[in-house]
């Protein structure tokens, strides 16, 4: 992966936000290769694929671009509400490709927010564009990034260093199943995932995780059977390979 791009792309082009866009394009295009199959490469979509800026022509799996001097933490300005939302319901939201570039155009990092963790929670809605604005009434979205567990970033690239591809694919793909579930109950997991990083132990047991009911009834204040779930969920992430089941009522957190 070479992390240097090429600037001469943008002659031509005035303006800043149009010369950011050819030239990571075209970064990505000659650089980046498909995180959920085993395909070397991934395809530009046609000019105003919405909420999609390349596909994988393996696996269909989509990707969404993003470039900045320093990537957002907390909040990530993305398109049209509606167009995310609606991807996000349907479970077919892409992978958002959060990309570091210097003032040079090197690449210090490219982080992948993963599809599966996009959920109508994350999606916040953006207050109408003004009367006088040129898109008067348009509605955008942020993705709350900072509401996401820390599983949900894969790190391609990190401070310049371009991390194993199948180390990378590996951390991708095991959330990959999560995208047949709906988004109710891939909330369900993610929230417990979420929980089970916030203990911050390498070893837990159920009564760990049920002294945190309080949480999770407040996400989901209708469920009357909080601890049922909880055990379901925690059978579901020990399928993922997140969590090893030691002996009865306890797990380990695996890496």
């Amino acid at each position: 992966m070479n992390l240097v791009c090429d600037v001469s792309l943008a002659t031509g082009y005035k303006s800043a936000s149009q010369q950011a866009r050819v030239i990571s394009e075209d970064w990505f295009a000659r650089n980046v290769y498909c995180l959920a199959c085993e395909a070397d490469s991934v395809q530009r979509t046609g000019a105003n694929t919405r909420a999609t800026d390349f596909v994988c022509e393996r696996c269909s799996h989509r990707y969404e671009l993003k470039t900045f001097r320093r990537r957002p933490r907390g909040r990530l300005v993305d398109g049209a509400f509606d167009s995310m939302i609606q991807r996000v319901q349907q479970g077919t939201a892409p992978t958002l490709c959060l990309l570091e570039r210097s003032d040079d155009w090197r690449i210090s990092s490219l982080t992948a927010i993963h599809s599966s963790f996009l959920i109508p929670e994350v999606v916040e809605r953006r207050r109408p564009l003004g009367p006088r604005a040129k898109r008067a009434g348009w509605v955008g979205c942020n993705i709350r990034l900072n509401l996401l567990p820390i599983d949900g970033e894969i790190s391609v690239v990190s401070d310049g260093i371009v991390h194993p591809f199948q180390d990378v694919r590996t951390r991708f793909q095991r959330f990959l199943p999560l995208a047949e579930k709906s988004t109710t109950q891939r909330g369900w997991t993610l929230l417990t995932l979420k929980m089970v990083r916030k203990l911050k132990r390498g070893s837990f047991n159920l009564q760990d995780m049920y002294a945190m009911e309080d949480e999770f009834a407040r996400a989901y204040p209708n469920n009357r059977h909080i601890r049922d779930k909880i055990r379901q969920q925690l059978q579901f992430l020990r399928d993922l390979g997140v969590l090893r089941f030691e002996r009865r009522g306890t797990y380990k957190l695996l890496n």
